[in-house]
């Protein structure tokens, strides 16, 4: 894209860290997050909080909508 569209688009691109790409992708994969924790040995705990921040970065309303915008964006 160019013009203005293009430059708020860049200025509100959204970055994950490792730790949430590597939630996310386990989450478009169909994994629930007792199996993320058992793959990425942590707690279910560290997990949840993971995916809340994941979520507020992405404003995403669910998984679901998590994963279509990680997924659009190419974050994924």
């Amino acid at each position: 894209m160019t013009g203005a569209a293009g430059t708020e688009l860049a200025a509100t691109a959204v970055t994950l860290t490792a730790r949430q790409t590597e939630v996310l992708a386990l989450i478009a994969d169909g994994h629930g997050n007792a199996a993320i924790a058992r793959q990425l040995s942590c707690s279910e705990h560290t997990v949840k909080n993971v995916i809340y921040e994941l979520m507020a970065r992405l404003q995403a309303r669910n998984r679901a909508h998590a994963v279509a915008h990680a997924v659009r964006d190419g974050l994924i």
